[in-house]
This record gives C-alpha cells, structure tokens and sequence, in this order.
C-alpha cells in the first residue's frame, strides 16, 4: 500500500487500540487487543508487558500496511504508576488509575500539603487513585521495589520507552510527579513521599516528539524503525483531541468504563476545586474536566443485576416511556469527580412495585447521566466561555439509543460524533501533526462530522426538575455514608 498512515496508540483499560487512518481521511483500519486487569479489594493491577505483547499481536496482524506508517501517536490511561528498571523491565505490576489502595497516604498527603494547586499547578485532589499516594504506598510497603526502579512512567510512556528508548513523558499524563505549570518536582513533595526526584521522566509536551523507533523497537512492537513517534497525551486528552476541544471552547461527554467530562476555555482557570484544570502549558487551550468512576462499568453491573446483557439493558432503558424513573446514584465503586469519595456507594431511591427491568435499565442510564451534567455544570462555570451545547464522544457518540436518554437528562443540544474510537483518533492527530507541523489543520484533515441533534422545550424541564432530584439524593447519601461511618468508628474506638 503506497498511502501514507498515521497511528494512533492507546493504551486503554480494558485493551491496547491501534488505528490506522490516512492523511485525507480515504483509509481507516483499526484493531484491539484485550489486556488483563487483576482485581482484588481496592487493589488494580495489569502487568505492562502485555502492552507490548499486544502490540505485537496487532501489527503482526497488519503486516500489508505496517510499512505505510509515517508517525505514531501515543495515548494511554492515567494516573497510573509504571515502575521500570534502567533497562524498561517492570519492578512490579503496574498501579492502574482505579487502584486506591492508598487511601490513608492520600489523607497524609492532604493533611500535609493542603491545597494541591500550591504544589502541583493545578487542582489535583490528593486522591488514593493518584500517583503521589500510590507512590507513598509503594515506599511504605514495598522498600525492595523502590530500591530497583529507575523511573516512573504512565502506561503510555513504558510503550514509548520501549519503541524510542527514551523515558519521558508529558506534564499532564504525569501530574502529581511534576509540577504542570513548571514541568519540574514539586517543591516538598518527593522528601514526603520518600523518593528521588530521578525517578522523574524528562517531561516535554505531549505534541512534541519523543524520538524515533529504534531497531530494538521495531523488533518488540512490529511497528517500522526510524519513524517519529510523539511524547502522546492521556486517554481523556486525546479524546478531547478527536472532539476539537483543543481547537475552540467545547462541552463535551466522553464515555467509556469511566466518562470524561468538562469543557476547554480560552480562560485561565487557576482552581478547579472538585475538577481537574489542564492548564496552557500543557494543551493548546485550557480545559477544566472531572473523571466519573462509573459510566459503561454501571451499564455493565446494571445489566448483570437484572439477568441481560448490556445492549438488551441500553435497549429498553433507550426506549422506556415510564412516567415516573427511580432516582439511581452511579456510585458502585465509590466516585470520582467531583465527589472524589473511595467510601461512598450507589443505590437506587424511589422504587415501587410498578418498576419494570426497563424502567431500572433507563433509571440507570439517567443516573450515569445526571452524574456527567453535575461535572459538566461545575466546569462550565469555571470556565465561563463554554457553548451549553454538548459534544459526545466515545460510547456517547456512538450509540444512538441513549440520545434521548441524553437530551432529557443533559438539557442541551448535542453533537454525537460517531467514531470508532476517539482517544486512537486523537492520537493519530498528533501524529499527523508531528509530520506537517500544523495542528488545527491536523484536526481537520482527521475529524469526523457529529450529528447534530436540538433539545425539545420539555427536555430542558426534565432534565432541570430530575436533575434538582438527583443532587437532594445524592446529599442523603454523603450524610448517611457520614452517619454510618461515625457510628463504625465509636464501635471500634
């Protein structure tokens, strides 16, 4: 095949993705290969050298067009926390973003550290999930892995490491390592955590190169040696990548396991409290976003609940036409933004004997939605610029069963862009532009078109009087996880 390709790597969750597009868009291919995540209580573990064993199986499989690749772009899931040695061998499983093990370090490093924005550039809450408590963990539990590791990667940067050679990464995927607005440690922070700052990756922006596929690296991942490969963003940038989030001030909805939710401003946004701020030293515009726990992992527990499978579930609660729905608060495995509580749970309120299994399987899309819109209000008004229209990627812009869910829930005009996979897609633009040095044009050479669908009059009131229920559910909720948990501690004290 003469046509030149640009990759888009993502280091998913649930697999490795890899798609292959052309430069004007004529050729697209892509492919997945699932990983292995090991659970046990609050503990999440994959073995990073299935990263690349999943590479390989995929360009393996891609051998009449592999040599077409002109760049490759990198994406991958954060905050996760990759221990490698000076050759890239893992010193333990890697930590993946939904191991909060370290729910007492991140207490510690709250108390200590106070306001993150002082330490870190933006609002990163000291959450168990995040790098800095899982490194604390790791020093406090497990010295003799410490002691051999050299660096500490994201998912992505171990792929990058073993294609380039090279250990860098960009400041946003490495958050909570390094300062976001200086690229450099954060003043304090090492000295708590027991760490030297050495274990830091070069930190360059994600757009920029990281270097080239050395011949080691074509051997391990398939891919052809010589070609640029870039430093690459996280899963939730490059998925914004793929909506133009980047490109101008966007609303925006991104689902998959988890959902990615928030808008881009050309405002500076100094505190996010609850949400994350992607600052402009780390994008092209600022974004203010909050990760929810719980978006495809609730439809999945929904559908194990009730006996079906997940389209059988999207399916009747798409079509539902009860008048009264059960309110469902999504928290099954505790919640991130912008409750950020590990301790907290989910439960239906509400439910009657009229409750059908499609009256819960809508009950459960809208509470998975109603917890987007809280994120969403939040970040829109931070940023004060962005549209009130919203952009749906991932699962959200794909599935056309849950735009009504959407519109009643979300009260806003929507663009649903129907793409197979928005994070490889927004990879694949920084590869793009690795080559031609042009990023908005970049994104227009490979974006999609999104449908655009307009909310009813009757949509905005649902979603205003549900929503109101929703947030009165949720507050009883955070009291009575609050009662419970004091009447816990004075048995035991």
């Amino acid at each position: 095949m003469a046509e030149d390709l640009y990759v888009g790597v993502d280091v998913g969750t649930s697999s490795i993705k890899v798609l292959f597009l052309s430069e004007d868009g004529s050729f697209s291919r892509k492919d997945e290969e699932k990983l292995t995540t090991v659970r046990t209580g609050n503990h999440a573990e994959q073995d990073a050298r299935e990263y690349l064993t999943a590479i390989k199986k995929i360009t393996s499989r891609h051998s009449d067009i592999i040599n077409s690749v002109k760049a490759i772009g990198l994406s991958g899931h954060t905050p996760s926390v990759v221990c490698i040695d000076q050759s890239g061998e893992p010193t333990m499983p890697v930590l993946i973003w939904q191991d909060n093990r370290a729910v007492k370090e991140a207490l510690d490093l709250a108390q200590e550290f106070n306001n993150p924005v002082d330490t870190i550039g933006t609002s990163l809450p000291w959450a168990a999930s995040a790098c800095p408590a899982k490194l604390l963990w790791i020093h406090r539990n497990l010295p003799e892995v410490q002691s051999k590791t050299a660096w500490v990667l994201q998912p992505k940067d171990f792929v990058g490491f073993h294609l380039t050679g090279e250990a860098i990464s960009d400041p946003w995927s490495s958050k909570g390592l390094c300062n976001v607005l200086t690229a450099k440690a954060p003043t304090g922070l090492f000295d708590f955590l027991g760490w030297n700052e050495s274990v830091i990756p070069e930190i360059r922006k994600g757009e920029l190169r990281r270097g080239f596929v050395t011949e080691s690296g074509a051997t391990v991942t398939g891919f052809p040696s010589s070609i640029p490969v870039t430093v690459g963003w996280s899963d939730a940038m490059s998925g914004m990548n793929a909506l133009g989030v980047m490109a101008a001030p966007t609303s925006f909805v991104i689902t998959g396991t988890s959902a990615i939710v928030g808008c881009s401003t050309r405002n500076q946004v100094v505190d996010g409290d609850s949400l994350y701020v992607i600052p402009q030293t780390c994008a092209p515009m600022s974004v203010v976003y909050g990760p929810t726990q719980s978006s495809g992992a609730a439809i999945a527990w929904g559908s194990q609940l009730l006996g079906i499978n997940e389209n059988e579930l999207i399916e009747m609660g798409g079509k539902d036409s009860s008048k009264a729905v059960p309110i469902f608060l999504p928290y099954i495995s505790g919640e991130r933004a912008p409750l950020w509580r590990n301790d907290i749970r989910g439960g239906f309120l509400q439910i009657d004997q009229s409750c059908s299994a499609s009256t819960l399987s809508r009950s459960i899309m809208e509470g998975v939605s109603f917890s987007e819109k809280q994120v969403l209000n939040i970040a829109q008004g931070l940023a004060g610029d962005a549209p009130p229209a919203v952009s749906l990627g991932g699962h959200a812009g794909n599935d056309h069963r849950w735009e009504r869910v959407r519109a009643r829930t979300l009260g806003e005009d929507l663009e649903s862009h129907h793409d197979s996979d928005t994070t490889t897609r927004g990879a694949a633009i920084l590869a793009l532009n690795l080559i031609i040095q042009d990023f908005e044009l970049s994104f227009k050479k490979l974006r999609v078109t999104p449908k655009k669908t307009s909310a009813h009059q009757e949509d905005r009131q649902y979603s205003d009087s549900n929503f109101g229920a929703f947030l009165k559910a949720q507050q009883s909720l955070l009291q009575f996880t609050d009662s419970t948990s004091d009447m816990r501690n004075h048995e035991f004290s």
